[in-house]
């Protein structure tokens, strides 16, 4: 691995990286707002709608490991620019799709670039930053924010001017943009070789030990959350409490502009005073505040629940991802983190399943009400890994 890899000029590394990140999740998450129209333009039911969001997260979870093994073989560029250009193919088809095969198929490649992308961005981060992680994880943690509430714009004016697949335009051209600084600015080299990907030593590595089994199982509870609300957040609001597009959109941007918001002061306030301390607090403050949203009727009170929700969704991965790749070995990070992130991805890939099938037979508020449980599950795992 070349020596350089630590000081590759990180004060403009790490806003191109996180450009990347928030226009890839842009891209991914233009269709939970989207997802109305999508449903209508195609003639499918909401179950069709989840399994096509799940297929795209599950692909995405598949890719980690494969992804961030070959960085830490091959070289952290070599990764990160070959994923960009399987992203760039991936919303291109997904915007052009002419039948729902061929949009599910585009989704897929979309996930196999955000595996790819995901596990080596996030061990090129921790290693450049080793004074201030939870930081400099905290601003990517801003990113995905920023990126989810772009994907709401995104998707309102794609749809008041044209169709939802406009919306797929910019994301690949602020891709394009970002592959192009990545292979100017970062000093690594290009490394083409055999990756042998030796994954049962990996899983030996990680699931060995009781508190790393622990922390997996909570990020897969929490991804599952993630998942689970956020993609069918919209339309719940449109459709389980009669709430207008604007309001809706409205509802999905505010989550994540919460997440720009905090995400970095969590960071540093994980970095002062544990990160473990300042990650249990979130899921209790998550439980609170999905609670309210479900129970809740008035708009104020509505708007508080998500608020909460919000917070508490969004305080947990800046300090409990910090936490979570202190404890792999710095050798192997990127494999070990790609393949903890495969576990969890793939746990939370089920949560649109789960969303739009028990929104089919019973009703958005029971599915919701199910994530409550998920929540407080989490703080009791937080208490325990201690």
């Amino acid at each position: 691995m070349p020596s350089t890899r630590a000081d590759t000029g990180r004060g403009r590394l790490l806003p191109v990286l996180s450009l990347g990140v928030m226009t890839l999740l842009a891209g991914q998450l233009v269709i939970s707002p989207a997802l109305p129209a999508i449903i209508e333009e195609f003639d499918i039911a909401p179950t069709a709608a989840g399994a096509g969001l799940t297929l795209m997260w599950s692909c995405g979870a598949l890719a980690m490991y494969p992804g961030g093994r070959s960085s830490d073989i091959l070289s952290r560029k070599t990764v990160l620019v070959a994923s960009i250009a399987v992203l760039v193919v991936g919303f291109l088809v997904v915007a052009s799709a002419p039948t729902v095969p061929v949009f599910f198929a585009g989704l897929a490649v979309v996930g196999c670039g955000v595996g790819l992308y995901e596990p080596t961005n996030m061990a090129l981060v921790f290693e450049s930053f080793a004074d201030r992680r939870g930081r400099a994880l905290g601003v990517v943690a801003a990113s995905y924010s920023l990126g989810s509430a772009l994907a709401g714009g995104l998707a309102g004016l794609a749809l008041a001017l044209a169709s939802w697949r406009v919306a797929f335009l910019p994301v690949t051209g602020g891709l394009a943009v970002v592959g192009g600084l990545l292979h100017r600015w970062h000093g690594e080299s290009y490394v083409l070789s055999p990756v042998a990907l030796d994954a049962r030593r990996t899983v030996r590595r990680l699931f060995s030990s009781p508190q790393l089994r622990r922390v997996l199982g909570l990020f897969c509870l929490y991804m599952f959350v993630w998942q689970a609300a956020v993609s069918f957040l919209p339309t719940y609001l449109r459709v389980g409490k009669g709430y207008g597009p604007v309001p809706a959109t409205g509802a999905f941007v505010t989550i994540f502009l919460i997440g720009l918001a905090i995400s970095p002061r969590v960071g540093e306030l994980g970095d002062r005073f544990g990160h473990r301390r300042i990650g249990g607090i979130a899921p209790v403050i998550g439980a609170t505040g999905l609670s309210l949203f479900v129970l809740a009727g008035h708009p104020i009170a509505v708007g508080a629940g998500i608020v909460l929700f919000a917070v508490g969704l969004m305080s947990f991965w800046p300090v409990m991802n910090a936490y979570l790749m202190a404890r792999l070995a710095s050798d192997s990070l990127g494999g070990d983190y790609g393949l903890s992130r495969a576990v969890f991805f793939g746990v939370g890939s089920l949560g649109p399943l789960y969303t739009g099938f028990v929104a089919e037979y019973a009703n958005y508020r029971a599915a919701y009400a199910g994530l409550i449980g998920c929540f407080l599950a989490s703080a009791v795992l937080v208490r325990r890994i201690g």
